[in-house]
C-alpha cells in the first residue's frame, strides 16, 4: 500500500482498535494472506483516547466500521476491493466529525491515508452512540451501538495457554493499525451488525486487539513485548 495524500494540519490519535470478521481464526490478514473464504465481512472498532486535530480536541470519541472486502490487500493486488460504512460517535460536535471523517477517509494522511486508498466504495456516514468497554488486561473487548451493533470478545486461551498471559502476534505482517504494534487474539462471544448491505450473511469468528498511535507522517512507535504477552509469531 502507499499513499500520495499531504496532510494540511497537525493530527495525532492514540487508543485502541479491534475487529471482528467473517475469517477463520487466527484472521489470515494479520499474516498479509488473503481472506479465509476469499473475501471479508468486518465491524472494525476505534476508541480515540487521546487525540487531536489542529486545535480541536478528538479525544474520548469512537468510531466503527461495518464493511467488506475481497482478495489480499496487503500485496498491492489491483483487484483487490474495500467497501464500508463508517458510524462515527454522536458526542462529537461539528467540528469533530468534520475532524474524524477528514482522517479515517484517509484524507490526512498517516497510516489512515494508507489503509483509506483501498476504499473503493464508501457507502456512507452515520452518526450513532457508540459503547467502548475492554478490561485492562485485556480479557475481553468489546462495542456497542444500540440497535445496530453488538460485537463482544474474550481473549483467546487454550489447553496448553498460561490463562493468565494473552495470546498474542509481535511483528505481524498485516497490521490493520500499521507496523510496530502487539496483536492480542481474542474468540468472539457476539457479533451482530446492521446498516451495511452485505453482500451474504455475516458470521464473526476471528477477532484481535491493537493499540494504535497515528501522526500524519506515518511514524508510530514500536510496542516491545511485555512480560504478560504470549507470543505466537515473531
Amino acid at each position: 500500500m502507499t499513499v500520495a495524500v499531504k496532510p494540511t494540519t497537525d493530527w495525532h490519535l492514540r487508543g485502541e482498535w479491534f475487529d471482528v470478521c467473517s475469517c477463520k481464526l487466527p484472521c489470515p490478514c494479520s499474516f498479509a494472506q488473503e481472506p479465509t473464504h476469499g473475501d471479508c465481512l468486518f465491524t472494525l472498532v476505534w476508541q480515540v483516547h487521546e487525540g487531536h486535530y489542529g486545535t480541536t480536541d478528538l479525544s474520548g470519541l469512537g468510531v466503527v466500521a461495518l464493511g467488506e472486502f475481497a482478495g489480499n490487500m496487503w500485496i498491492g493486488d489491483p483487484d483487490a476491493t474495500m467497501k464500508l460504512m463508517f458510524y462515527i460517535d454522536e458526542k462529537a460536535d461539528a467540528d469533530q466529525r468534520a475532524a474524524l471523517e477528514r482522517i479515517f477517509r484517509g484524507d490526512e494522511g498517516g497510516w489512515p491515508g494508507e489503509f483509506g486508498s483501498l476504499i473503493s466504495e464508501l457507502r456512507g456516514i452515520e452518526y450513532a452512540p457508540i459503547n467502548f468497554a475492554a478490561a485492562d488486561d485485556l480479557a475481553y473487548w468489546r462495542a456497542e451501538i444500540p440497535g445496530k451493533v453488538d460485537v463482544r470478545v474474550d481473549a483467546l486461551t487454550g489447553p496448553t495457554a498460561d490463562p493468565n498471559r494473552r495470546v498474542t502476534t509481535v511483528n505481524a505482517p498485516g497490521a490493520e493499525v500499521g507496523p510496530g504494534q502487539v496483536a492480542t487474539w481474542g474468540v468472539v462471544k457476539k457479533a451482530d451488525a446492521v446498516g451495511f448491505d452485505f453482500s451474504h450473511e455475516y458470521l464473526g469468528a476471528s477477532s484481535k486487539h491493537f493499540p494504535f498511535d497515528w501522526r500524519p507522517d506515518g511514524t508510530m512507535p514500536v510496542v516491545e513485548v511485555t512480560a504478560g504477552g504470549t507470543c505466537c509469531c515473531n
